[in-house]
């Protein structure tokens, strides 16, 4: 019997959701603890490319729903996964510009 596996951008795509908001994390938690401004910058930085990342890649995994709908809930599950890290982000802005004024 054959064993099917899910593609390849399923898995970059779940990854990709996971980091992003690893490092997020890390970085306002490290500015939570130290202060330090510099990572407010480095975090609007690292949002903006993460944005531009994350969002070249969803636009790749909603291309590739269409043309492979065998996967279509793996392709949903991942495409959820990328778009929470958007109200997590924009928590994450609002914690440390809180926090900072």
């Amino acid at each position: 019997m054959k064993e099917t596996t899910e593609p390849q951008m399923i898995y970059v795509g779940k990854k990709l959701a996971y980091y992003s908001a690893v490092i997020g994390t890390i970085i306002l938690i490290t500015y939570l603890i130290s202060h330090a401004n510099y990572l407010i910058e480095l975090g609007l930085i690292y949002v903006l490319l993460a944005f531009v990342v994350n969002g070249i890649f969803l636009l790749v995994l909603l291309l590739e729903l269409i043309y492979n709908r065998a996967y279509w809930k793996s392709y949903m599950a991942t495409i959820i996964a990328m778009l929470l890290n958007i109200p997590l982000s924009l928590l994450y802005i609002s914690l440390a510009t809180h926090h900072i004024f």
